[in-house]
């Protein structure tokens, strides 16, 4: 079915997939809705800091240069493919890790040192796999493709007293009138079992919509140097007129995680489409850039 699939043109596949999923009619090249603007990014791209930030390890140079190194999450190891060999060397060396392909945006996997031998081979049978999947083009986010593969390596994060690390999603939008910028977070809670999401101001104000999955929280609890989080979030999204910014907070220390140019490839359902045009109404500046 997905040979069939990918035989359809583009256009028609895209509109197809967009209706299913974000639920209407789609407008491409007139884009008004958050959804719509980034498919419109998709076909229209033009800012080529999308390839060196959407690029796993030569993004973390950049957020040196621009936030500081001190926000950086250590590369354990880099390479053209990883064998089980190296990969049981490193768990014996920094403990549990975090495993993933530089050119995609997953699917990332976690080894931890008590994990059997054909745990750790499928893992590494997994990432190396992925390393010849051309996603930009598998997923119509041609930035992607121009990212040479790598596999990386990180420790795990984890937090002092052992609860789920939240990843912190930061959605920047860049205004016409310079240097103003809205900025909304999402948090997805319990992502590997019954998945949730809310949404908040930067004030940390609950919004009443979900997108993808259903909101159950309402509230957030500010978490310790947010203030320097939001700094980083909007540093790191100022050169592009929307970008998601992730960043974790392990005990008030802050790292980075990644920046992302096209939030669920654009066909991401909100509970009432009137939110998926008032984020769209955010986005005021060039989507293709």
């Amino acid at each position: 079915m997905k040979k069939i699939y990918r035989l359809v043109p583009t256009a028609i596949r895209e509109r197809a997939a967009f209706i299913a999923r974000a639920g209407y009619y789609p407008r491409f090249k007139h884009p008004v809705t958050y959804n719509q603007k980034i498919n419109h990014r998709k076909f229209n791209w033009k800012n080529p800091l999308f390839i060196t930030c959407a690029d796993k390890i030569a993004v973390k140079e950049y957020v040196a240069e621009k936030v500081g190194r001190e926000y950086v999450i250590d590369n354990v190891f880099v390479g053209d493919r990883l064998s089980p060999l190296d990969a049981r060397k490193l768990l014996d060396k920094h403990g549990a890790l975090v495993v993933k392909a530089n050119h995609n945006s997953g699917p990332v996997q976690f080894l931890s040192p008590a994990d059997p031998d054909d745990r750790v081979r499928s893992v590494c049978d997994n990432i190396n796999h992925q390393l010849t999947v051309d996603y930009g083009r598998m997923k119509l986010e041609p930035w992607y493709s121009h990212i040479q593969p790598a596999v990386l390596v990180e420790k795990k994060l984890k937090t002092s007293n052992g609860d789920d690390l939240w990843d912190y999603k930061f959605h920047v939008f860049n205004h016409k009138k310079k240097g103003e910028q809205t900025v909304l977070l999402h948090i997805d809670y319990d992502r590997y079992g019954h998945a949730h999401r809310s949404f908040f101001d930067e004030e940390l104000n609950w919004l009443p919509f979900s997108l993808t999955h259903p909101c159950l929280k309402t509230t957030l609890e500010r978490p310790e140097n947010y203030v320097k989080m939001l700094e980083i979030a909007k540093t790191l999204g100022q050169p592009f007129s929307y970008a998601r910014v992730d960043l974790y907070n392990v005990d008030g220390v802050i790292y980075f995680g990644e920046i992302t140019f096209a939030h669920g490839a654009g066909r991401s359902r909100f509970s009432s489409i009137i939110y998926d045009k008032w984020m769209g109404k955010l986005w005021e500046l060039d989507p293709a850039m």
